[in-house]
């Protein structure tokens, strides 16, 4: 992440960090890497448009700077439920059905900023965004779901490569429904929203959770 950003920045007290952080993000995942204006960020940040380029040097510094900011935030999130040993594989998959569902909704402008970047049409960015939390989240689900097989709690016949993928896969939908407008309305027209909020998040983790657990897990784990 030091790469795409300046000591100036660094130097900054947290609060503006911060500011300038979330401006960004908001403006990225509202309009587009493409269409995304320097100028605005610096408005919502309440800082002038040279101080960004002093920060970044450039904006493609600063779209990275923030994807790899927002990654790493995910990463902590779900690296402690996947690194906790007290916990069967059960018990992850549940608890992170329930961090997809809670920071899909309390951080949906990242949520949106990481559709934005995987449907990026610039080939030649896409390339230079940074990986590591895809490699991250392949990594440890992978694992994860191998000691699984080993402790007896996961299907032995599965490719756990290709399981992690599938698991991925849903937990990458279930927060795209919860985001991004396009994908709210694809998933109403599979479930109804409009009742309480806690029990219809409550209904969806469960049913999720149901659909994992059978395809996954050994019956009684």
């Amino acid at each position: 992440m030091d790469s795409f950003v300046n000591e100036s920045f660094k130097r900054l007290d947290s609060e503006k960090q911060e500011r300038i952080i979330r401006a960004a993000v908001a403006e990225f995942a509202e309009r587009g890497y493409e269409l995304a204006n320097t100028n605005h960020i610096a408005k919502r940040a309440k800082i002038s448009v040279g101080s960004i380029f002093h920060y970044f040097n450039t904006k493609e510094n600063l779209f990275l700077y923030i994807v790899q900011y927002s990654s790493e935030m995910i990463e902590e999130h779900a690296g402690k439920v996947v690194d906790d040993e007290t916990m069967s594989v059960a018990e992850k998959i549940k608890c992170l059905l329930r961090l997809v569902v809670k920071t899909s909704r309390e951080e949906a402008t990242l949520v949106r900023l990481y559709h934005e970047m995987s449907s990026l049409g610039n080939q030649e960015l896409m390339f230079k965004v940074p990986r590591r939390m895809e490699r991250f989240t392949a990594e440890r689900y992978v694992k994860m779901l191998e000691e699984g097989q080993k402790k007896g709690e996961v299907r032995p016949d599965l490719d756990p490569g290709l399981a992690a993928f599938s698991m991925d896969n849903i937990f990458l939908s279930l927060q795209f429904a919860y985001a991004c407008d396009y994908y709210r309305i694809r998933f109403q027209l599979y479930k109804d929203a409009y009742i309480d909020r806690e029990e219809y998040d409550e209904h969806v983790i469960s049913e999720t959770f149901q659909f994992l657990s059978g395809a996954l897990l050994v019956p009684g784990h």
